[in-house]
């Protein structure tokens, strides 16, 4: 059987933090995804799901300027976990995209 993680997300850019590490750009930003159905009720509900994305600039991403809240992006990458511990000594695992490519639009 063959493993594969792989992401791909179009929607709508939330916050964005620009910053450089070194000689890299790296974009920290949140991406808001609707999904759409009927409830038993037969009445339409749109669900929101909000995800942490992480990019490092390369050839495969869009210029991080034009990465601002109301933005349509499309990201390509995969899941990632990360742990960490909190300002109270609690670790706390939270799951992001690593993102491959980014589209802007």
């Amino acid at each position: 059987m063959e493993q594969l993680n792989q992401v791909i997300l179009r929607g709508i850019v939330g916050n964005a933090r620009i910053q450089n590490i070194g000689d890299t750009e790296m974009a920290r930003f949140s991406v808001a995804t609707d999904y759409s159905f009927l409830n038993k009720s037969g009445e339409p509900v749109i669900e929101t799901t909000w995800h942490s994305v992480v990019a490092f600039k390369n050839d495969a991403m869009s210029d991080f300027s034009g990465l601002k809240k109301m933005a349509g992006v499309e990201v390509k990458g995969r899941l990632r976990n990360v742990r960490y511990v909190d300002a109270n000594g609690v670790e706390r695992t939270v799951t992001e995209i690593l993102a491959n490519t980014l589209k802007i639009f």
